[in-house]
C-alpha cells in the first residue's frame, strides 16, 4: 500500500518445531501486528508464537522490531498481547526500532488513524528512500484499484453450471477468516416466539427470543454463548440495490478471471445480490478507512473522489470522528452521499466482501437445556434504538441490525446461529455459594443458572447460598423477569436479591457496584468463608467497577493488597468469571 517492499507472514508460520523464524536472512526488520483476544490472550493463530516467546528457550539476538497492537480500551486487559510481545522481545535480545514506540490501536475509538500515524513514523524513519522510489499509482494496491478484478460475474439461472465446469484450483495454505469458520459451523434454526420483558418498552425494549434447534447438530449447555448472524433491514437492502443499479433477484456466480486465481470465493455461489446484501455485507456498519480509500478510487466524480480520500486520511480525522459519533459512516450512507460510487463495477465491490462482512452478534443463553429441552434455547435481547437511517420519501429505519431483526421475527422465521462454549458454569458442587452480579440484559446467564438450580433442588440436592445483585434504571420500567426472580427467591434457588435502580433518585445514581461495596459482610461471607464463586455479566465498564467494589468489600476485613491478590487468585482458579 505504501510502496515499500516487504514479506508478509502470519504468526502461525513464525514458530515451527519449537523454533522461531522471525527474520530470515536478508530481512533487516520485523514488524509485528497483533491482536488481543478475550482476557488478554493471543488470537488462535498466535498461540504457538505466544508459547515460544514466553518460554525459557526463546532467543532473538540482534532482532530489530516494532509492534502494533489491535485492542479495545473498554476491556480490562487492553492490548495485553502486544505489550507482552514488545516487552518480551527486548528481554530475549531484540531491540525496538529507533523512534518507533509501541503502537496501540483502540477499536473503541479511531484505530485506523492510530495505525496510520504509527506506520507513518515507522516508514518515515526506517524506509524513506523506498517510499520515494515507488511513484503514486505503481503500488500493488493502486494497480488493483485501477479497475481490474480477480473475478467476473456470470448472470442467469444456469450460473451454477459455469461453476461446475471450472478446473480444480489449488488449496489455500492460509487460514480462513474467523467469520468464515463461524459461518460454516452455523445452521438455520427457527424462531418459536418473541416476548417483551420490559414493563415500558417505549422507554427501552428487551425481548425474550426462543429458538427451536430441532433438526440441527447444535447443542449447548447452561451459560454458553449463542452467535447469531443477523439479516439487514429489507428496505435498506432494496435501497442499496438501487444505488448499485443492479438486479437484486437475478441469480449469479462469481468466477475467477483465470486459473491462476487461488482466492476463496468471497461467499457461496450461485446466489443473488439480494441475498448477499441481506446476509453477507455489513451495509449498516462502519467500514474501515482502507475500504473507504478503495471505494474512492471508483468514484465517477473527481470531487467526490477527493472528498472520500480526505475523509479516510489523517487530515480528515476530525471529520471521520464527527460522522462516526453521529453514526453516519455506513456503506449505505456513503453510497447515498457520494452518488458517483454507483460507478463501481459489481465484481470490484463484491471483491471487498471479506473486508465488510456482516459479523455475528453474541448473546449469552438464558435457559437451561435440561429444563426447557435440548431443542430450545432462550436469548435475552436489548433492542437497540441508537440510530436513524433515512430511506427517502419520508421513510426511515432505526436501531441495531441484529436486535431489531430478532425483535420483529415471527414464529417459524429462520435465524442462522451457532454455539460458542463459555466459561460461565455453575460450580460442580451445588452447595457452593454464589455471588451473581448483573445489569440489564446481563441477567441472561443467571436466568439459566436459576433454572438449573431449581432442577437440582427438586432432585434433592442441597443448594449453597446465592446472592443476586441486579441493576436497571427503574423498578417500573426495565426490571426484567421480576416475577421469575421473586419465584426463585421464594422457592430457594435464590437467597437474596439486591437491586440497584440508577434513575429513581435524580440526585444520586445507584449502580450495582455501590450495592456490592455496601454488602461487604455478605461478599466476604460467600467468597472468603464459603470459598464461593463470583459471576459478573454486563458492560465492560460495569465489570471493572464491580471487580473494584469486590476488592473494596474484602479490604474491609483484610489489607487491600491481600484482597486484590485473593480476587486475582479467584480469576486464575476459575472461581471468578466475567462475561462482558
Amino acid at each position: 500500500r505504501r510502496g515499500v517492499e516487504c514479506a508478509v507472514r502470519g504468526l502461525d508460520t513464525a514458530v515451527q518445531g519449537g523454533k522461531a523464524r522471525l527474520c530470515p536472512a536478508g530481512e533487516a526488520k520485523a514488524v509485528f501486528i497483533v491482536a488481543t483476544f478475550g482476557n488478554g490472550e493471543p488470537t488462535d493463530s498466535a498461540v504457538e508464537f505466544y508459547k515460544w516467546v514466553q518460554g525459557p528457550s526463546a532467543e532473538a539476538p540482534g532482532l530489530r522490531y516494532a509492534v502494533f497492537g489491535c485492542g479495545n480500551s473498554e476491556y480490562e486487559h487492553y492490548n495485553n498481547f502486544a505489550k507482552t510481545v514488545d516487552a518480551r522481545l527486548a528481554e530475549i535480545g531484540g531491540s525496538r526500532l529507533e523512534e518507533v514506540p509501541l503502537g496501540l490501536g483502540d477499536a473503541s475509538k479511531d484505530s485506523d488513524s492510530a495505525f496510520d500515524e504509527w506506520m507513518n513514523t515507522l516508514l518515515g524513519v526506517h524506509a524513506p528512500a523506498q517510499q520515494q522510489v515507488a511513484p503514486a499509482g505503481k503500488t500493488e494496491l493502486a494497480q488493483r484499484l485501477a479497475g481490474s478484478s480477480a473475478w467476473r460475474i456470470a448472470w442467469g439461472p444456469d450460473a451454477h453450471r459455469k461453476l461446475d465446469t471450472l478446473p480444480a484450483r489449488p488449496q489455500l495454505v492460509r487460514r480462513k477468516t474467523r467469520i468464515s469458520q463461524l459461518q460454516e459451523s452455523s445452521e438455520f434454526v427457527k424462531v418459536v416466539n418473541v416476548r417483551e420483558l420490559s414493563q415500558k418498552p417505549e422507554a427501552g425494549s428487551v425481548v425474550d427470543v426462543v429458538l427451536d434447534l430441532s433438526g440441527t447438530a447444535i447443542e449447548y449447555s447452561t451459560g454458553d454463548t449463542i452467535g447469531v448472524f443477523p439479516t439487514n433491514n429489507s428496505e435498506c437492502v432494496e435501497l442499496f440495490g438501487a444505488l448499485l443499479n443492479k438486479p437484486l433477484d437475478t441469480p449469479f456466480a462469481m468466477l475467477p478471471m483465470d486459473d491462476s486465481i487461488t482466492q476463496d470465493l468471497p461467499f457461496a455461489c450461485p446466489t443473488t445480490l439480494r441475498e448477499v446484501l441481506a446476509q453477507v455485507v455489513d451495509i449498516m456498519g462502519k467500514p474501515s478507512k482502507r475500504v473507504v480509500t478503495e471505494l474512492a478510487a471508483f468514484c465517477g466524480d473527481p470531487e467526490e473522489q477527493r472528498a472520500l480520500e480526505l475523509l479516510a486520511s489523517l487530515e480528515g480525522k476530525e471529520q471521520w470522528e464527527e460522522q462516526a459519533s453521529m453514526m453516519r459512516l455506513s456503506l449505505l450512507e456513503l453510497f447515498r452521499e457520494y452518488r458517483s460510487l454507483s460507478a463501481i463495477p459489481l465484481e470490484n465491490f463484491l471483491e471487498m466482501v471479506p473486508q465488510v462482512r456482516l459479523k455475528p452478534r453474541y448473546y449469552t443463553s438464558s435457559s437451561c437445556p435440561l429444563v426447557v429441552g435440548r431443542n430450545r434455547v432462550s436469548l435475552t435481547v436489548k433492542v437497540l434504538r441508537d440510530r436513524i437511517v433515512s430511506l427517502g420519501a419520508g421513510r426511515s429505519t432505526l436501531g441495531g441490525v441484529s436486535s431489531t431483526h430478532l425483535a420483529a421475527a415471527l414464529a417459524g422465521d429462520p435465524i442462522r446461529a451457532f454455539v460458542q462454549p463459555s466459561m460461565f458454569r455453575l460450580p460442580p458442587a451445588p452447595e457452593t455459594p454464589l455471588v451473581m452480579v448483573a445489569a440489564g440484559t446481563g441477567l441472561a446467564p443467571f436466568r439459566g443458572f436459576l433454572q438449573e438450580r431449581r432442577l437440582l433442588r427438586e432432585g434433592g440436592a442441597p443448594l449453597g447460598e446465592a446472592i443476586l445483585f441486579f441493576g436497571c434504571t427503574r423498578p417500573d420500567t426495565d426490571f426484567i423477569c421480576e416475577d421469575d426472580l421473586k419465584a426463585h427467591l421464594r422457592d430457594g434457588e435464590l437467597t437474596e436479591i439486591v437491586t440497584a435502580f440508577s434513575r429513581v433518585d435524580p440526585g444520586r445514581k445507584v449502580y450495582v457496584q455501590h450495592r456490592v461495596a455496601k454488602q461487604a459482610d455478605a461478599v466476604h461471607r460467600v467468597l472468603i468463608k464459603g470459598e464461593g464463586h463470583l459471576y459478573i455479566c454486563g458492560s465492560t465498564a460495569m465489570g471493572r467497577a464491580v471487580k473494584t467494589a469486590v476488592v473494596d468489600a474484602l479490604a474491609k476485613q483484610m489489607p487491600r493488597g491481600e484482597a486484590a491478590a485473593y480476587v486475582a487468585g479467584m480469576e486464575q482458579s476459575g472461581r471468578f468469571v466475567a462475561e462482558l
